[in-house]
């Protein structure tokens, strides 16, 4: 348990506190450091230690999540039920490009966290540190669409909810990207937390996300993300990654680019994407205004080389 643990109303009696793929941590993890090392918009991110771990510099991140000021009553059972539920579908998931979910501590803040591996470097910070090759970069891209494709295809399939650079980190050893933060946005979707979201995702987010005309989530003031959300949210994520800046990135103000996206306009594509067509084209059929008309991520995956037209062939009809 955590050094620092401070008073907190979890685990909730008479509420699961752990899943089968989401295990309780909170007796074999030791907090490292007295504050926090980085500060997310509803978290706050820890790192500690398994004392039971065979790898004793194995380092983990603790994602505690923060809400605003609670009045309702059963707000902490409903987020402890939708915590465990999610964790224990996402404990099971297994792809070399989504970060691996160990499990759930209390102790480390007011309410959960969840555990994952440590990574120092987000696609963002990294970019902003060391030089990349525009090939790498379509690596990345291409280990994202991997990734989602995966996410998408599990039954039922499994939405992100909050595609951008600062959720996708880099493994200091191979190089490889990981996509992170799966369907957290899912469990924040209560007004305790609404209240404190920022403008600044906007850039990323499909326009029907931001048209308060479309179907909400149940109890939520947003309407709801899906799979067609998350390719819109692949295609601004590949501008980010291509042109190392986010998307609009001539456009100070957030708020601004709501009304951008709103009214059909798109980011300029970076040299690299116009001189090649192929990859101008799923970019541009990923975030067309209309979701039904978007691409999946299957498509995406045969344009972008990963599967074969065969493989494709077969998704499309359900055989594979």
């Amino acid at each position: 348990m955590s050094a620092y643990a401070t008073p907190h109303p979890f685990p909730v009696d008479g509420i699961p506190r752990e899943g089968k793929n989401f295990p309780d941590l909170t007796a074999v993890l030791q907090q490292l450091d007295p504050h926090t090392c980085a500060i997310g918009e509803h978290s706050d991110l820890f790192r500690a230690k398994r004392s039971d771990n065979e790898k004793p510099q194995h380092v983990l991140a603790v994602k505690v999540f923060r809400a605003g000021s609670n009045g309702n009553a059963t707000f902490n059972a409903n987020f402890q039920k939708k915590l465990i539920l999610l964790g224990d579908t996402l404990g099971r998931l297994k792809h070399d490009n989504i970060a691996r979910l160990y499990g759930v501590t209390y102790g480390f803040g007011r309410l959960p966290g969840v555990v994952m591996d440590f990574y120092d470097n987000s696609v963002v910070s990294y970019m902003a540190k060391c030089p990349v090759e525009n090939d790498d970069k379509l690596k990345w891209v291409k280990q994202i669409a991997s990734a989602l494709k995966y996410l998408h295809r599990q039954s039922p399939p499994i939405v992100h909810g909050d595609i951008r650079g600062a959720n996708i980190f880099i493994d200091s050893t191979s190089k490889k990207c990981l996509l992170a933060d799966t369907s957290m946005a899912l469990v924040t979707d209560t007004p305790e937390f609404t209240s404190m979201k920022s403008p600044a995702t906007c850039r990323w987010a499909a326009p029907e996300l931001m048209d308060f005309r479309q179907p909400h989530v149940e109890g939520s003031p947003d309407p709801a993300p899906s799979t067609q959300t998350d390719v819109f949210s692949f295609a601004m994520t590949a501008i980010e990654i291509f042109s190392g800046s986010p998307p609009f990135k001539q456009k100070k103000n957030d708020s601004s680019v709501i009304f951008l996206i709103l009214n059909g306009e798109r980011p300029e594509l970076p040299e690299f994407v116009q001189a090649r067509p192929y990859l101008s084209k799923v970019i541009e059929g990923c975030w067309r205004k209309d979701p039904k008309s978007r691409m999946t991520m299957s498509s995406v995956c045969w344009k972008l080389g990963l599967t074969s037209y065969l493989s494709y062939a077969l998704e499309r009809v359900g055989l594979f």
